[in-house]
This record gives structure tokens, sequence and C-alpha cells, in this order.
């Protein structure tokens, strides 16, 4: 309905909201229609049954048609259906269309001359997702969510009659366009009684809109097609009439503005809800409320990331949530075999080349793939090496992206100075050239194959093309269909080039992705959800768990907005993947575990999380993203004593014990680390050996740190800046209040205030020179089991982190800081000689040396090491293929290795 919308003028719109509301009507009334049998008499053994109902998906889309078949034994005369939302048919198969998204129960009845037999004891969920909607359209609008309270209505959706019903109303997400808000949620209970309207209330403090409990009491009968709406509107006209309560932090426009917002501009979003209501005192005929739900095809999970993946683009997306949807629907050359970090599956290439077979040279400086053959891309274009060489060459054109993209993991190795350099006034010099990038990448057509022309040997290579985020092999035909196909000139390479920053990005292929992995996307609401479905033209590898079958189940995906959600969704039995809950959660878990409704599978890995210091804060675009009220030299943290005082005000001890929480929940969650370089990873020393060769750790001490900031030159000066933290996070947030409130202890001066940021808006400030974060919390997942991929993102100039965060030479220089330039340069030195040594050990040793001296820099203040927690429902299988910390670091998961075995 909102596709149709965009393009419609308020007063039309307007005016198809009004027939919304009339078939709205019109559902709530056939929605109570319930299939009694043609006879009253008991059913006999010569009655029809009804052996199963099986249908052609479980998880479609709005538009989409589903067909339906009855499996019947015995004499029939008919088979009535409800297909759960408000509608009927009739026949042993049938087709039937959703025009709204939900979930629906599914109800068949057979009939025959001596009895009746129907499915009240396995009744099918279908789920159907929204329809793609444009980026614009989709900021406007909010998906609903839908959860039960599972202690006071254990079988919901399946209700006992004259009891309470519990719905607890949600969103996956606010709207993002500017002055948008959420409005109303409005409830339909679908047997004729009144719509409930309720203004949606914003927590202030939060940043995010508290949840609606409705409480509803059926008096017949029945399945009934519960309608649940966020509307949405622009806020600037009721700017006014917004009440505001400064003690509770709550603001709402109150519900007598409703009518006026639906003549105004704005957005509804409906979900859709099948319930089923029976006495319980009848056990006899249709009227089971001991009824199951068969949900056995859908994988749903619910993932706590405010506002969603920054990209599908494998070339310009950086992040962990993007890079899941990128691992299961592209494929890379090869890819990790299952848990292990060092055997490799020949995906898209015949065989993993080693010197033996002739795909690496023997002075490892040329490494060459060869493709299978018979592969094609979801929309049947087949792969070939021309496809797997633009990929390449297009990773090497973005390197230099903004906000930073992963092509710089191949240009270390491909080209001169690793792709860029800086000459001797601090200017950036690129090298990822036409001449330099067509020399270092070569293909073949007659032989179909790919060779990559090394400038040194490299013993992790391989890794860097398992790697999802800059091997993935993407169709160059949809490319060129799209806008983003490449000159290959000079001047085509440079110009391309500038597709590589967020503001020129191309949309379609960032939102969008034509892979030839497992799965492929469905549809996708920008921001909220996503539907990922088994690719019909992908080619299983025999012999290698997971990619040996295509896929047999969809993946339905809800980005949400807070942990909360997330949990009840848990709770309700409607995901059967959930990450991204606190660890405040976990004793919840743990219960549900010990009632065999919950898996909880932990290992160690390699993310680690850290608060950056911004060297070069852009005021102005902080004013506009966090407020006016802030105030800060935008070199302030350029000042070494500065970040060293602010390193030790933080307190270590009680973040991992108390607000993590590894004492309090008895739980080995994380432990706090030091350097960059993880434990776990080659060259990882830890805080002892750094101490013991020169590093000064940081250590929770307001004493020192009081006397660090009254020897920096800024005590007493006042400033006031955001502490930003990844919306969803309560435990970072909780640990930035502390840490704020510890700075004021020290200098009462220092204001710092931790604010809520969607995770995709602080990947996109990640740019050189318009980076407003002053303070900001973000965390690095293994490209690939070496520490060049930690230390060189985050210490070399020009480096992911480095870049955004304004660290150069110069700006120390220009701060004054002569003596902290001259280290910044020799950390800089023992980088590129650790990254330019074969000798492994010696190159371990120059990556310690260089993590000595940024420690004392107090570039970051390092938080926590993670240890996985991995919430998954009892049927899932496969999760031991899982845990590889070179993927699953970061939290994302391979669905393709996952089966759904019988429910509990």
């Amino acid at each position: 309905m909102n596709n149709i919308g965009e393009f419609m003028n308020k007063r039309n719109l307007y005016a198809i909201v009004a027939v919304i509301v009339v078939i709205v009507i019109i559902i709530a009334a056939a929605a109570v229609l319930l299939y009694k049998p043609s006879k009253t008499t008991t059913p006999t053994p010569t009655a029809p049954t009804l052996v199963s109902v099986t249908p052609s998906t479980q998880l479609t889309t709005v538009g989409s048609s589903v067909q339906f078949v009855a499996n019947v034994k015995g004499n029939v005369t008919s088979v009535l259906w409800n297909f759960g939302d408000g509608t009927t048919g009739s026949g042993l198969i049938v087709n039937h269309t959703y025009n709204e998204p939900g979930k629906y129960l599914v109800f068949a009845n057979a009939t025959g001359p001596n009895g009746y037999s129907n499915n009240l004891n396995n009744l099918w969920l279908i789920t159907v997702s929204p329809q793609t909607l444009s980026p614009a359209l989709a900021s406007e609008v909010a998906q609903p969510t839908v959860a039960f309270n599972k202690t006071v209505n254990p079988n919901a959706p399946i209700f006992s009659l004259n009891t309470n019903a519990i719905f607890e109303v949600s969103y996956l997400q606010p709207p993002t366009a500017s002055n948008w808000t959420i409005g109303y949620y409005v409830i339909n209970y679908g047997d004729g009684t009144p719509v409930n309207v309720t203004p949606a209330l914003y927590n202030t403090s939060s940043g995010t809109y508290l949840s609606a409990i409705f409480n509803h009491i059926y008096t017949k009968s029945g399945f009934y097609a519960v309608n649940i709406t966020i509307v949405t509107y622009n806020d600037t006209p009721f700017v006014k009439n917004i009440v505001i309560n400064n003690v509770t932090s709550i603001q709402y426009l109150p519900v007598n503005y409703y009518n006026k917002v639906l003549s105004s501009n704005y957005r509804v979003q409906s979900e859709f809800l099948t319930v089923y209501v029976a006495a319980p005192s009848q056990t006899a005929g249709i009227f089971k409320p001991t009824s199951t739900v068969t949900t056995s095809g859908v994988i749903n999970v619910a993932e706590v990331v405010p506002s969603g993946p920054y990209s599908f683009d494998p070339d310009i997306d950086y992040e962990t949530v993007g890079a899941e949807i990128i691992a299961n629907v592209y494929e890379t050359m090869i890819a990790y075999n299952g848990s292990s970090t060092s055997q490799f599956v020949p995906t898209i290439a015949k065989e993993v080349p080693t010197i033996s077979n002739g795909g690496i040279s023997p002075n490892g400086l040329n490494y060459t793939f060869y493709l299978r053959s018979g592969l094609k891309f979801a929309n049947g274009d087949p792969v070939t090496a021309w496809d797997a060489y633009v990929s390449y060459v297009r990773a090497l054109i973005f390197e230099l992206g903004s906000p930073g993209t992963p092509g710089w993991i191949l240009g270390q190795d491909l080209l001169p100075y690793g792709g860029y350099y800086f000459n001797s006034s601090g200017a950036l010099v690129a090298t990822n050239t036409y001449q330099n990038i067509t020399k270092a990448i070569t293909y073949s057509n007659a032989t179909q194959s790919v060779t990559f022309h090394l400038i040194k040997p490299d013993p992790a290579f391989l890794d860097y093309i398992a790697n999802t985020l800059i091997g993935s092999i993407v169709d160059w035909n949809w490319l060129v269909e799209h806008g983003a196909g490449i000159s290959f000139t000079p001047s085509g390479f440079q110009a391309y080039s500038s597709q590589g920053n967020e503001q020129n990005y191309n949309n379609y292929v960032r939102y969008n992705a034509m892979g030839s992995g497992p799965y492929m996307i469905e549809t996708y609401l920008s921001g909220q959800s996503i539907v990922l479905a088994p690719n019909p033209n992908y080619v299983p590898i025999p012999g290698y768990p997971g990619y040996n079958a295509t896929p047999k189940y969809k993946v339905y995906i809800q980005w949400v907005k807070d942990p909360e959600t997330a949990l009840l969704m848990m709770e309700s039995g409607l995901s059967q993947i959930t990450t991204g809950l606190p660890t405040s959660d976990y004793p919840t878990v743990a219960k549900l575990q010990s009632e065999g409704k919950q898996s909880i599978y932990t290992f160690p890995t390699l993310s680690v999380f850290f608060f950056n210091f911004n060297w070069n804060i852009n005021e102005t675009m902080m004013h506009g993203a966090y407020g006016s009220q802030y105030s800060i030299p935008y070199n302030y943290f350029t000042n070494p004593y500065v970040r060293a005082a602010f390193a030790d005000a933080f307190n270590y001890t009680n973040y991992i014990n108390n607000l993590v929480g590894n004492v309090i929940y008895h739980a080995d969650f994380a432990f706090h680390y030091v350097g960059i370089i993880p434990k776990g990873m080659p060259g990882y020393v830890n805080a002892t050996w750094l101490q013991e060769h020169g590093a000064t750790i940081p250590q929770y001490n307001l004493t020192l740190a009081k006397h660090l900031m009254e020897e920096s030159g800024v005590y007493n000066e006042s400033v006031s800046f955001p502490i930003v933290i990844y919306a969803g996070d309560p435990v970072d947030f909780a640990a930035a209040g502390m840490w704020a409130a510890n700075l004021s202890a020290i200098d009462p001066n220092i204001h710092a205030t931790p604010v809520y940021q969607p995770f995709a808006s602080s990947i996109g400030y990640m740019a050189a020179n318009m980076d407003p974060m002053p303070i900001y919390l973000l965390g690095w997942a293994p490209d690939y089991p070496y520490p060049s991929d930690y230390v060189n993102a985050m210490y070399l100039q020009g480096g992911t982190y480095s870049l955004s965060n304004g660290w150069n030479y110069t700006n120390l220089i220009n701060a004054g800081w002569t003596q902290e330039a001259q280290e910044w340069q020799n950390m800089t030195n023992l980088i590129f000689k650790a990254d330019s040594t074969v000798n492994v050990t010696q190159s371990l040793m120059y990556f310690d040396e260089a993590e000595v001296i940024a420690v004392n820099l107090n570039l970051y203040v390092y938080t926590e090491q993670q240890n996985a927690f991995w919430y998954y429902a009892p049927n899932l299988l496969g999760v031991q293929y899982e845990e590889n910390p070179m993927i699953n670091g970061g939290g994302d998961t391979l669905y393709y290795y996952l089966t759904l075995g019988p429910s509990s």
C-alpha cells in the first residue's frame, strides 16, 4: 500500500487510507468465520482423515501466491480453508495471495459423507514479509512487531475464551527521514470491537519509543485476523501540540490529534497476526486449545541492530551486519572449511592453489585460480573469469573510498606502498591506478582463470581471497545493467573511484546483490528486515558440509531497535536465532535453556571493542548531529596528556565485572585487553610483556588522571561533548555514563554525555575530515588471522580508524606535539618493516614493538575482547560448523550450515 502512496498526493493518499479502513472492517467481520463439521455426529472410522497440509512456502512476500495442498485419506466431499487473514477458500489444492505482511495461521477442514477431519493439532504458520520499499519511503515508515506474554498466554497465538489476551506491540526501527516520527500504535482485534489507538511514547533520555501493551478479551471462539498498524508522520506542523514531561523524559502527541495526522503528511505500516480462540473445556471437534503451530520451513532471526546494515556491496561495506548478508548470497574463490581457520573449500575455484598443483609459483609471488564450470549467478548469468577479475579490480579501485573499505587488504600485497602513501608534505598519494591494478591482476577467458601477481610473498594471501568483503564475486552484467560498469581506461578507473565514496554510491548496488552463493535476497525493507531465499542456481560442492546442497529454508532476519523487543521475540518463539542481547539478559536465556527452550553456544573470538579519540572533530557536523549545546576544540584529543587522563579515568575492573557482568552473572562474557592485537592471534602479547618492554599500561586511577589533566594545559577549560554509543548497547551506554562521571570528578569542567546513535550512522560518519564523533565506541572483527589485519587498520596512518580520526604525523606537529609525532613516525616505520619482512618471527617482533608505542600514545581506550554467546533454538542443527572466528567474530551466521530438526 505504501508503494502506491509514494506516487500520490496527500488527498489521494488519505482516500486510500479510508479504503483501507473499510477493508479492515470487512476483514474483521469475515475473520470470525468458524469451520464446523457438516454433521454434528462424532467422526466415524470411515470419516476422511486430513493427514497434513503442505504449503509451497512458509515465508513469502506481500503479493506473492502461496499454494496449499490438503493431503487427505478417505471419501472427501469438500475441503474448506481459512487462510488466517479473514479470507477463505475451498478445494484440495488452493492458491492464495496475502496482501499485508504478517504471521498467519492456516486452517483446513475436510468433510465427507460420514464426518470431518482438520489440522487444528498441526496449524501452519505462514510468514509474509513486506514488499521492498524505496529507501526514501522506507525512511518514513516503521515496521510493527508483536510479541506475547508467555507467562499469561503460554499457547499464544492460541488463546482461551474469555481470558485476557496480551499483545505487546513495538517496532523494528524508527523512521530516519528528517522530522518524521512515530505517532500512534493502532490495533484492530478482528472481532468487531472498536479499534484501539494509543500514542507512541518517546523516551528522550534513551532515544527510543516505548512499546505498547494491549489487553483484550475474546468472547467468541474462532480465528481472528488482528491488524497492528504504526502511523508515522512529519511532525513539523505538530511541534506545538506535543506533550513533554520533563520529569519522566516522555513526550507524545495526544490521541485527539489522530485524525489531523491522517489528513497530513503521514504513512501507515501494518502487520497482521492470526489468533485462534477456543473454550478451554472443549476438547472434541475442532476446539483444541493445545494445538501446535508448525514453523519448520523458515529460520527466523532477531538481531539487535538499530538501522540495520550499512550496505550489501562487498567492495564498500566494512561492518559485520551487512557482511552477514554478503557471506550468504555471494561466493568467494575459496572459503574456510567449517570452523577451521587454515583449511579451505574450493567454492568458485576448481581447487585451492598450492605450489605442488601449480597454482602458486615457487617464489610465492603468483597465485592462479581456475574456475569451476557450470556456475551461475542467482539471475542465471554464468560465472566467468571476467566476473571474478572485475570484482577484484573493483575492490582495488575503491580502496581509498570513504568511509573506509576493505580493499586495502588486497592492496597491501598487490599495489606499490599498499595502494597509497603520504609524501613529505603530508599529502596522500594514491597508487591504485589503472596501470598498477591491471598489472597486479590478470585473467584468461581461454582457461577461465584469474592470476594475482604479488609484490611480496605473503603466507596469509589465501586468507585474503577467502574474505567475504574483498573476495566476493559480483555479476558484471548486473553491474552494467544498474549503472555500475567500469570503463577500463586510466581516466575510467579514476572516475569510477568516486563511486567508492558515500556521497557518490550507486544506491541500487549498495542495497541489492547478485551473487552465486547459497542464498539470494528475496525482499529487503531498508534498515528493518530482509528475506533470504535459497538460490535455485546454486551449484553445490560435494563432500563439504554446508556447501554440499542447496539450502532448504528461507531466512527472515529482522533488525530490531532494542534488546527488550528481541528478548520478547525469543520468549514468544518468534525468533530461532537471537543476537545482540546484552549480558543482563543472560539469566533469562539461561533459564530458557534449563527448560529446553534455548541453546547457548560459547567459544572464544578475536573480536575487540574500544573507544576512539577523534583528533579532528568536525564541529559543524557535531552540532548538526548531536545538538548545538556541545562545545569542544576540534583538536582537543590531539593532546597526549588528555588522552592519558581519559584512559586512566575509565574503571576497567568495574566494567568487566559488573557492567559486562562476568561476576554478577557468573559467566565469562569478555576480558579486558591492552594493545590491539587480540589474544589468540599470532603476535599477541599480554599487558605484562608490554609493560616490561616500555609500555605504560592505562589503569583506573583518578588521582593520576587528575594530575595528567593538570599537566595537559587545558585543565579547568570547559568542554562539553557526546560519547557516542551505537543504539541497542545498554552495557556500553552505562559504561559511558560511568566514565563521564569520573571525568567530571577529575575536572568539573569536563561535561561528557552518552548518546545513542544507529550503528550504520557511526559507520557512515567515519570519513576523513567529516567525523563529528569526539569519542565513540566501535570494534573490530578479524578479516584474516595475522596481526596486520588489526595493526594496519588501527594504527597505520590512512588506516580504517586512523584516517577518520585524524591520526597522523602532520596533525601532531601542527598541534605542537613534536615528541609524540616522532613516536608516531617510529611506530609507522616498525609497521612497514613488519609488513615487508618475509620472516614471520621477525615480522611479529616488529608488530609487538609498534604495539608498545601505540599503547603509550593512548590512541584507544581498550574495553573488552569478547567471548561468543550465541542464542539458538534447540532444534537448529549444524551450529558446530559455525564456530569460526574469521567469520563469526562479529556474530555473523552462515545460514547454509544450519538445518531444522524436530521442534521440542
